[in-house]
C-alpha cells in the first residue's frame, strides 16, 4: 500500500520567477458586470425580455473587451516607438 505524498508538488519557477502571465486579478467593475449576465443566465425560462438582457449585457461586455484591446494596443505602439 502506497503512502499519500506528503505535500502538493512545487511548482517549476518559484513565483517571484513566474512573470505576469496568467490570470489577471478581477476589478470590481467587472465582476459586477459578470454576476449581472450570470443573474440572467441562469433565471429559468428564456422569454424575450430575458433574451433582451442577455443580449444587452454580451453587448456592454464585448464593448469593454473591445476598448481593453484598445488601450493595450495603443500602449504597445507608443512603447514600440519609444524603442526606434
Amino acid at each position: 500500500m502506497k503512502k499519500p505524498a506528503a505535500s502538493a508538488p512545487r511548482p517549476t519557477h518559484p513565483p517571484a520567477e513566474r512573470g505576469t502571465r496568467g490570470v489577471v486579478p478581477i476589478n470590481s467593475n467587472d465582476g459586477a458586470r459578470w454576476l449581472a449576465l450570470a443573474d440572467v443566465a441562469l433565471r429559468t425560462g428564456a422569454t424575450e425580455v430575458v433574451v433582451g438582457e442577455t443580449e444587452s449585457l454580451a453587448r456592454n461586455e464585448q464593448a469593454e473587451i473591445k476598448n481593453r484591446i484598445r488601450r493595450t494596443t495603443e500602449k504597445v505602439k507608443r512603447q514600440s516607438k519609444s524603442k526606434q
